[in-house]
């Protein structure tokens, strides 16, 4: 029953969650003032389609991450596209790759923040041309995992017959019955199975620490530059405002997915194994950040939350929440009633 709730009910209720939440987000973004987002708004409108996009593979193709003594690997749980075939191994490298090219998007973001506070032609005149960098920074992104996934860390024979055991027990299935992608560490394989899997790691911790040092740089000379600015205290508040937001965009994927990604892929190095519940806490985080993301923002930037608080006052007067007590009056008969 749990493993329901997992790996087919959570994904779903994020879905409908992400797919709420994401075009209200849109809708501030576009019904706000023009000229205080600019440009910007395509990129936070690109943003909340990629979670969007997230959602839906999110839940039909849901993955489950598992740890067995010096191996780690990841299968497609339930669903349409469980039986192994190529069409379902190049889905479940779709799915994987989607939480890569989140920290193309990411870097996006950050270098047009740093663009527009120095005034760059790319976000007003040339924007078109950012947002065709913008599209190949993110490709670049998706098809790097893609690939180190799909030439390295596909799991060969050797692995599946590793795991066999312990797989039948957790799944009580044939693990080579299943597409698999993961990395195995044990001394008894072959030698060129643990470096592919050594090379797997290495290459994915090394673009997802990149981005994140990437990310710290241009933060700082954003921060930098608006307290060096002789721009108006209004402007460079909205400024720290929107480099406030991004960093905590930032923060939640990067605590999320990319935490739990380094257990999953260094632990097996020493051998350790962790508990199945610590696989379906893995496995629901991921579902999380792309109804988490945009809620976070809508109440990090003032802008937004005032708009929110306008739109739930009316409802809470409705519903007998709170009022304010201008808005009441007594008639002449001593009943009460509420204005508008």
């Amino acid at each position: 029953m749990l493993e329901d709730w997992i790996y087919q009910y959570l994904p779903a209720t994020f879905c409908v969650l992400a797919f709420l939440v994401n075009p209200f987000f849109i809708y501030l973004i576009f019904t706000e003032d023009p000229t205080k987002f600019g440009n910007y708004r395509y990129l936070l409108l690109s943003f909340s389609i990629f979670n969007m996009v997230y959602s839906i593979l999110n839940v039909l193709v849901p993955i489950d991450i598992h740890t067995y003594s010096y191996c780690m690997f990841l299968i497609i749980k339930r669903g349409w596209f469980v039986e192994r075939s190529d069409l379902h191994f190049h889905l479940l490298l779709i799915r994987c790759s989607m939480l890569g090219g989140s920290y193309g998007i990411l870097l996006i973001h950050f270098i047009y923040r740093y663009l527009v506070i120095h005034n760059s032609s790319l976000t007003k005149k040339y924007f078109y041309i950012y947002m065709l960098g913008s599209f190949i920074t993110f490709a670049f992104y998706y098809f790097y995992w893609y690939a180190t996934c799909y030439f390295l860390g596909q799991a060969g024979p050797e692995m599946k017959q590793y795991v066999s055991e312990d797989f039948a027990i957790v799944y009580g299935e044939n693990s080579t019955n299943f597409n698999m992608v993961g990395v195995i560490y044990h001394k008894g394989v072959a030698y060129i199975t643990k470096v592919r899997s050594w090379l797997t790691v290495f290459l994915c911790s090394f673009l997802s620490v990149a981005s994140i040092i990437a990310f710290v740089f241009f933060a700082r000379l954003v921060m930098k530059k608006l307290n060096q600015a002789s721009t108006s205290i209004k402007t460079s508040t909205f400024q720290f405002e929107l480099l406030r937001a991004l960093i905590v965009q930032t923060l939640i994927p990067i605590v999320i997915s990319f935490s739990p990604c380094l257990l999953c892929w260094y632990s097996p190095i020493f051998g350790i194994q962790f508990a199945r519940g610590f696989n379906y806490f893995e496995v629901s985080a991921l579902s999380v950040f792309s109804f988490v993301d945009p809620v976070a923002i809508i109440l990090c930037l003032p802008i937004f939350r005032v708009r929110v608080l306008k739109l739930w006052k009316p409802v809470s007067s409705i519903t007998g929440g709170p009022v304010n007590p201008t808005t009441i009056h007594v008639s002449n008969t001593g009943n009460n009633f509420f204005k508008q």
